[in-house]
C-alpha cells in the first residue's frame, strides 16, 4: 500500500482530490486533499559559539574558542570602543566546503561550511573624539554533524543559488558583541600575532548562534480548507501635520511599572 522510508513514513495512502470519507471526521471542515511543494526541513544543528580575541581566555572545554580576527593592532590613543554590533552575514559570504558520509550510512554527512560576519563598532580617543562605523569581517569555517542529508533524486534550481549544496544546506545566526576593550599590551601575549613593543590591541568577545539545517523540496499531501482569500485592501496613510498625531496618542508612563503590574494587571482589585 505504500513504501516505508527512514523516516517512519511514506508514500500517502490517499491520492489528491475528495477527502474520503472514513477522514472526514478527522479533517474537520477540509474540502479536498492536495499535492502541495514545499522545503521540508530533514535535519538541524544547533552550534553555540563564545569567540574570544585573547588567547589566554581560550577554554575549549568551556566553550570559549580564540578567534585571531577578533584581536588586531589599534593605536593607543584609541581610549574605548563602544556601539560594537554584528551587522549580519556578508551578503555571498555562505559557502559549503563538502558534505561527506559517514561510513556505512551515506545519508548522513558531516556539514563543513564557511561564512563572514560584519561588525561595526566606534573609538573614542583619549582626546574626545569619535571614530564611527569601524569595519571588521569576522571569517570562520565550521564543520558539524553527522545529519540525516539524503541526496535529492531531482534538483530545483532557483534564480540566485550558488551551487546544488546552498540549495540543500541552509544557514541561520543569531550574533552579537558580547565585549569590545583596548588593551595597552603587548599583542606579542598570542603566538599569531607579529612582536611589537608598547602596542595596544582590539580585543573583542562575540556569542554566536548557528542552526544548519539539511533542507530539500518534496511533495506532501495535506488537507485544504480551499483557497485563501484575497487580502484587505492597503490603506493609503493621509498626510498630517505631526502635531495632530502628537495630541492624538497616549500619554507616556512616566514610572516603571510595578511587579504587581505584571501579576495582577494595573488597577486589579481596587
Amino acid at each position: 500500500m505504500y513504501r516505508q522510508t527512514p523516516s517512519g513514513c511514506g508514500i500517502s495512502l490517499y491520492t489528491p482530490g475528495v477527502i474520503p470519507e472514513e477522514l472526514r471526521e478527522q479533517f474537520g471542515n477540509a474540502c479536498e486533499l492536495v499535492c502541495v511543494q514545499i522545503p521540508k526541513v530533514y535535519d538541524s544543528c544547533l552550534l553555540r559559539l563564545c569567540l574570544v580575541g585573547d588567547c589566554e581566555q581560550e577554554d575549549l572545554d568551556q566553550g570559549i574558542v580564540f578567534d585571531p580576527n577578533l584581536r588586531f593592532r589599534i593605536d593607543c590613543s584609541a581610549d574605548d570602543i563602544i556601539n560594537a554590533r554584528v551587522e549580519g552575514l556578508v551578503p555571498g559570504s555562505f559557502r559549503v566546503i563538502s558534505r561527506r558520509s559517514i561510513p556505512g550510512d551515506t545519508n548522513r554527512k558531516l556539514i563543513s561550511y564557511t561564512y563572514q560576519l560584519r561588525i561595526l563598532y566606534d573609538v573614542v580617543f583619549d582626546d574626545g573624539t569619535v571614530s564611527t562605523d569601524n569595519e571588521l569581517l569576522l571569517r570562520r569555517s565550521e564543520t558539524v554533524g553527522p545529519l540525516y542529508c539524503p541526496e535529492p533524486a531531482a534538483i530545483i534550481r532557483e534564480t540566485g543559488r550558488e551551487t546544488i549544496d546552498e540549495e540543500i544546506i541552509k544557514l541561520e545566526i543569531v550574533a552579537r558583541v558580547l565585549d569590545a576593550r583596548v588593551a595597552r599590551e603587548d599583542c606579542n601575549s598570542c603566538d599569531a600575532y607579529d612582536p611589537y613593543e608598547n602596542v595596544c590591541c582590539a580585543e573583542f568577545t562575540v556569542g554566536i548562534y548557528n542552526v544548519i539545517k539539511c533542507e530539500l523540496e518534496v511533495q506532501l499531501v495535506i488537507p485544504a480548507f480551499g483557497f485563501c482569500p484575497p487580502p484587505a485592501p492597503c490603506e493609503r496613510r493621509p498626510d498630517r501635520p505631526v502635531c495632530e498625531d502628537f495630541n492624538e496618542e497616549l500619554p507616556p508612563a512616566f514610572f516603571p511599572p510595578q511587579l504587581d503590574d505584571f501579576i495582577t494587571g494595573p488597577g486589579i482589585g481596587f
